[in-house]
């Protein structure tokens, strides 16, 4: 007789049992807590040969082209023409040796208080460019200016200087207004002279003769009677050390009539 085996149907798993285990497999494989799980990096090798501080060829390449590369240029400062220090004798035989006058150039300069382009180009194709030009314009002008403020200091200031002038035109004879004019316009030392001449007449005139150091009046023959004389006593080395000799030569002056 047969027998018939019957087998149980196994329990039920309790509920939660196979998370649990799914958990357990995960953390088995997973290895300790904490610890990261990196890739190894791709080594790339180095072109042999490539200097250090790049990475290839390229770079290098580069590297070299921006060094080559022209400097963005930057715009020159303006500056004022250095002051030259050439004289109006050295310039007017430098532009003589090239076909050029002086006297034309300076007499432009006065009239217009300028040269024209034309006079520059002229210049600049016998070898003088506009900044040679501009500097000995900027000298002259300088030592113009120089000459003008010691020739006003001989009367006392800017403003004694055109009360003296002003007086003049209305109390001189052309030929006088002439020959003061020539005289100022020479050397320095000619126009001090002539400006102490006439600052001496111009004070008599009005009436500011200055009394002299010794008291009284001199006599009326004690007078220059040529500007030589006057020039010998100015340039004796105690009307500029002595007040007292400088006062007696310029109240001398003031009786004098020798512009």
């Amino acid at each position: 007789m047969e027998s018939i085996e019957i087998v149980s149907p196994n329990p039920s798993a309790p509920e939660g049992h196979d998370e649990a285990m799914i958990a357990a497999i995960d953390k088995a494989n997973a290895g300790p807590v904490g610890d990261n799980i990196t890739t190894p990096a791709e080594t790339v090798e180095r072109p042999e040969g490539l200097p250090e501080g790049f990475d290839s060829w390229d770079q290098l390449a580069k590297a070299y082209a921006d060094l080559k590369a022209p400097a963005p240029e930057t715009p020159a400062a303006t500056a004022e023409p250095e002051p030259s220090t050439a004289t109006p004798d050295e310039a007017s035989k430098a532009l003589e040796s090239k076909g050029l006058d002086l006297d034309e150039f300076s007499q432009e300069f006065d009239r217009t208080g300028a040269l024209s382009p034309e006079s520059y180009d002229r210049l600049a194709k016998a070898g003088y460019p506009r900044g040679v030009v501009d500097q000995y314009v900027a000298g002259q002008q300088a030592l113009a200016d120089q000459h003008i403020s010691a020739i006003k200091g001989e009367a006392g200031g800017a403003d004694e200087y055109a009360s003296l002038v002003t007086w003049a035109k209305a109390n001189l004879a052309p030929a006088q207004i002439e020959a003061f004019n020539t005289a100022v316009n020479g050397s320095l030392e000619q126009a001090k002279l002539a400006v102490n001449g006439l600052n001496a007449q111009y004070r008599s005139a009005i009436g500011s003769e200055p009394n002299l150091i010794g008291g009284g009046k001199a006599a009326a023959a004690d007078v220059f009677e040529s500007t030589s004389q006057v020039t010998e006593a100015m340039s004796d080395k105690r009307y500029r050390s002595d007040p007292a000799y400088r006062a007696r030569v310029q109240a001398k002056l003031l009786r004098s009539n020798v512009f």
